[in-house]
C-alpha cells in the first residue's frame, strides 16, 4: 500500500480482497486490489486488461469493474498530465536548441568575420604613416613593365641594382630576348621578322599594380610567422596573359624560388584585373624589400 501512496492513490480506491489478472498469455497473482491500483497507475495495467476476483473463472475488462473505475479514470488522467508534460519539455528543448544553432551560427559569423577584417587591416592598414610605395617593414620598388622572354636558366635571373633594372638586362648583363616597352603600345604592326607587336597598355598596368600591390602583403608576412626574423629583398617577374591573368610568376631569390611564399604569391597575382590584350605579352618586374635588409 506504501508504494500506493507514492502515486498518489487513495488507499481506499483500492479494490479489496485477492485478484488474477492477464499479462498477454500469462495469468498472473493473486494480487491485493491495491497492487492492480498501483499497475494502472505505472501504464502496466489498462482499461481493457482483463481481471478476476480470486475464485471467478470469469474475467472482465477493468474499465467493466466497478471496484476500478474511479482509479481508473484518476490514472488515466495521470498519464495525460504526464505526456501533455512531456511534450512541453521537447518543446523547451527544441527551442533551447533552436537559440543554441543561432548563437553558434553567429559566432561563426563573427569569427569569419574577424578573419577577413584581420586580413583587411594586414594589407590597408590605415593606423600605419608610410609613403606611397611603402607598408611599414615592407617596401615595393623599380617597377618595370617589357615583353616577355623566356627564362631557362639561373643566368636569366633579374638584378635589381640601386639605379633600377636597364632596359632587358639580366644578372649576367646579357639583353634579354624582348624589347622593353614604355607607355601605351597599341600598334599592331608586324616586325620585319613577322612578330606582331605588343598591344597591352602600360599606364593600365601600373594603374593595377598601384591599386592591388598591397594584397602582396599578406604573403610576406606569413613567411614571416613561418621564418621568424625573416628580412630580404624578393624580386619578382610575373607574365600577364592575353586574357588579363597573370599565368607565370618567378620569385629570383635563391632561397625562395619555390614553396609556400611563391604559392601565396602566385594566388594574390592571379585575382589582379589586367585588361585583355592582344601581341605579345608583357612581363612587370617588381622588387620588395621585407624587414630591414636591403
Amino acid at each position: 500500500m506504501a508504494a500506493s501512496k507514492n502515486l498518489g492513490v487513495d488507499p481506499a480506491l483500492s479494490a479489496s480482497g485477492d485478484w488474477l489478472y492477464k499479462d498477454g498469455d500469462l495469468l498472473l497473482g493473486p494480487v491485493q486490489g491495491g497492487v492492480i491500483v498501483q499497475k494502472l497507475f505505472a501504464g502496466e495495467l489498462d482499461r481493457n486488461s482483463l481481471v478476476s476476483p480470486m475464485g471467478e473463472s470469469s474475467f472482465r475488462k477493468l474499465a467493466e469493474v466497478e471496484d476500478f473505475k474511479v482509479a481508473l479514470a484518476k490514472a488515466e488522467a495521470h498519464r495525460r498530465v504526464d505526456a501533455a508534460a512531456r511534450v512541453e519539455a521537447a518543446k523547451v528543448s527544441r527551442s533551447r536548441n533552436v537559440r543554441l544553432a543561432i548563437v553558434a551560427t553567429v559566432a561563426v559569423v563573427v569569427a569569419a568575420g574577424a578573419a577577413v577584417g584581420a586580413r583587411y587591416l594586414a594589407v590597408h592598414n590605415p593606423f600605419k604613416t608610410q609613403s606611397d610605395d611603402g607598408f611599414g617593414d615592407i617596401t615595393m620598388s623599380q617597377l618595370s613593365i617589357g615583353l616577355a622572354r623566356g627564362r631557362h636558366s639561373e643566368e636569366e635571373l633579374i638584378d635589381y641594382p640601386v639605379g633600377g633594372p636597364g632596359p632587358g638586362k639580366t644578372r649576367s648583363g646579357r639583353t634579354g630576348a624582348g624589347r622593353v616597352a614604355s607607355g601605351k603600345v597599341n600598334d599592331a604592326a608586324a616586325e620585319p621578322d613577322g612578330l606582331q607587336m605588343a598591344q597591352f597598355d602600360n599606364d593600365a598596368i601600373n594603374s593595377v599594380v598601384a591599386s592591388h600591390k598591397r594584397s602582396l602583403i599578406v604573403c610576406f608576412r606569413e613567411e614571416s610567422d613561418r621564418n621568424p626574423g625573416f628580412a630580404a629583398q624578393i624580386p619578382l617577374e610575373f607574365v600577364i596573359g592575353n586574357n588579363g591573368h597573370v599565368n607565370n610568376l618567378w620569385v629570383d631569390h635563391p632561397n625562395y624560388k619555390n614553396g609556400p611564399l611563391k604559392d601565396c604569391l602566385f594566388k594574390e597575382l592571379q585575382k589582379w584585373p589586367f585588361k585583355p590584350y592582344e601581341g605579345e605579352n608583357p612581363s612587370v618586374r617588381l622588387s620588395f624589400n621585407v624587414g630591414k635588409k636591403g
